[in-house]
């Protein structure tokens, strides 16, 4: 990846056009600036100055041409008025240029967001896992909101001061050396002196933004987990956190805050220094007659032109440098090598078998500690597998490689015989119809929702999803139906309902492959049995992975794993692997006892209520 400020070249390389034409104003309207200073010591000089000989050059020309001397002495307004047409036109290329700047910053501010965004949704799990969400807002927003500013000002405010030096200084020289060489005595020191300052702030700013985004990760955790807050009365202990965040924040914007208000009041001194050096010296030449009266006018004018723009080289220097914080904490995101593809991958059918082998699987997050240890088993296309075991034993892992949101370190999964590796992810994920623990609802509609998988799907099609999810007539109890909003990750659902408005929608994709991790957790016994009854008489229309710990959706399986520390441990159905001492036995045991003694309490304590046998 090229180093962050070429990326930042690159992008402007993309709008040279409206760039050049916002430099070529810049030029024009530097030229009628300079402009204005010399009309101002031409008038003293030659018009005002009754002792003023004619002199033979282009000046006395226009002089002549506008009346002669003795015209122009007696109306003196021309020379005002030269002045004001001067300063409007000015005026105006100063706004064009803005114009074209604005308009290129935004163009390639928007492609810029446009590529930090198609790079977030292509980076791998591993890069979101070390991250906080609150820093990543962070650097899609404010950081972007800094480099618009560099853009459309800093940019062409540096290339102002560049043309400044540029151009004044020879024109003081040729005016006079002695009065140039006092006009610019102050003038290194004031730049040395920004540049200093600006080695010192881009330091200080990266911790300004590392603490806003710290901030912004607790508001937004917070925002995100109000419930559990409230839940477990931690209010006073995540105020706590925010104050000692904030307290941080606050100090180090008061350390930038210090450097600032040094840098301006140490600068003004040294430009007002600057100009009273100019007023004196120039006064005593002019005295002297080493000067004349309409030179010492454009020296002071040039010095105040140059000086003060050459002060604000610290603030311009001091956004610089926010910026290149900025451009660097985005560059941190592009650089990021996004999910390997095959160079030449497999071209996979409109709809798969669904036929599922995996060959001596070995994978761990950390390829020192391995979750998965030579996993080998096969599952037949169309046939429902209820995958078990106890709490980490490997199962939502399995799920993960199988969906390539993470690469397996040994082994070989295939999908219709055919090596999962040299497949697209993106194609493979299309094939995959995918429920995880954890569902997930977007601040929409819940039709929207539903659809999310497929949104060319009817409302039919839609509603019958629905009612396979047992959720349909749920959804016609509230006010607006199928148009209800229903908040940021479904906050005003239930967590059963939550489950079951991610269900339809994996349901309506009708998908090859159908893998639902935990999905009937918060769902009641009635509910449960509705659901899988509506997927038994879609059986064998999917190859269907079962993620459970429910005994009841193993008796709908065609078959059952067990997994254990990574590996097999056990396999088979229903009834032969009760016939087998180990984790499926126990846990139909538990099951089971927890269901006789729940029984047997509510005898005890409603004796009357219950039928005898």
């Amino acid at each position: 990846m090229p180093h962050h400020n070429q990326i930042l070249v690159t992008l402007i390389k993309t709008r040279k056009v409206s760039y050049a034409f916002s430099i070529l104003t810049l030029v024009l309207a530097s030229f009628f600036a300079f402009t204005i200073p010399y009309i101002g010591k031409i008038s003293i000089d030659r018009i005002i100055d009754q002792n003023a000989e004619p002199q033979a050059d282009y000046v006395q020309s226009v002089i002549d041409f506008l009346g002669g001397k003795s015209y122009l002495s007696e109306n003196l307004w021309i020379s005002g008025g030269l002045i004001l047409l001067t300063t409007g036109l000015y005026g105006l290329f100063m706004y064009l240029k803005d114009y074209f700047s604005a308009s290129a910053c935004e163009s390639l501010l928007r492609e810029l967001r446009n590529r930090l965004f198609h790079q977030i949704q292509h980076l791998p799990n591993t890069f979101y896992s070390g991250v906080d969400t609150g820093d990543l807002l962070q650097r899609c927003t404010s950081d972007i909101d800094t480099l618009r500013e560099f853009l459309t000002h800093q940019v062409m405010n540096l290339g102002r001061i560049v043309i400044l030096v540029i151009v004044v200084v020879p024109l003081m020289l040729i005016q006079d050396v002695k009065m140039t060489l006092i006009s610019l005595m102050l003038v290194p020191l004031v730049v040395i002196y920004a540049l200093h300052f600006f080695g010192k702030i881009k330091i200080i700013f990266r911790k300004v933004d590392e603490a806003e985004g710290e901030l912004t990760t607790i508001v937004q955790e917070n925002l995100t987990g109000i419930r559990v807050v409230r839940a477990f009365a931690r209010q006073d202990f995540e105020n706590m956190k925010f104050e000692n965040k904030n307290k941080k924040y606050r100090d180090l914007n008061y350390q930038l805050i210090q450097l600032l208000s040094r840098f301006w009041s140490i600068s003004d001194l040294m430009c007002f220094s600057q100009v009273g050096l100019v007023l004196i010296a120039g006064s005593w030449m002019v005295g002297q007659e080493m000067i004349t009266m309409g030179t010492f006018f454009a020296f002071l004018i040039y010095t105040s032109m140059l000086i003060w723009p050459l002060r604000e080289l610290g603030k311009e220097l001091n956004e610089t440098g926010k910026a290149v914080v900025a451009i660097g904490r985005i560059h941190e995101i592009l650089e990021q090598e996004p999910e390997l593809q095959p160079q030449k991958a497999l071209k996979l059918p409109q709809r798969i078998k669904g036929e599922i082998e995996f060959r001596n699987v070995s994978f761990g997050y950390d390829p020192e500690d391995m979750i998965l240890r030579n996993l080998s088993f096969k599952i037949r296309a169309g046939e429902t597998v209820a995958i078990l075991g106890p709490t980490g034993s490997g199962k939502s892992t399995l799920i993960q490689l199988l969906l390539r949101l993470y690469d397996y370190q040994q082994g070989s999964i295939l999908l219709d015989n055919q090596e999962l590796k040299k497949m697209n992810r993106s194609e493979i994920r299309s094939q995959i119809g995918t429920l995880l623990q954890e569902p997930y609802l977007f601040n929409r509609t819940l039709g929207e929702n539903i659809k999310f998988g497929k949104k060319d799907a009817s409302d039919q099609a839609m509603v019958e999803s629905a009612k396979m999810a047992s959720i349909h007539q749920t959804i016609l109890a509230f006010e607006h139906g199928y148009k209800t909003v229903i908040g940021e990750r479904g906050v005003s659902l239930s967590g059963g309902q939550r489950q079951r408005v991610t269900l339809s929608r994996t349901f309506l994709k009708e998908p090859p492959i159908l893998i639902l991790d935990d999905t009937l957790s918060a769902v009641d016994t009635k509910t449960e049995q509705k659901i899988l009854e509506a997927m038994r008489e879609k059986h064998g229309h999917s190859t269907t992975l079962m993620i459970t710990h429910r005994i009841s959706c193993c008796l709908q399986s065609d078959r059952i794993l067990v997994l254990k520390d990574g590996t097999l441990d056990q396999e088979g159905t229903h009834e032969s692997l009760l016939r087998v001492p180990g984790f499926y036995q126990e846990l139909w045991n538990i099951q089971m006892g927890q269901k006789e003694d729940f029984q047997l309490d509510l005898q005890k304590s409603f004796p009357r209520s219950l039928p005898k046998e």
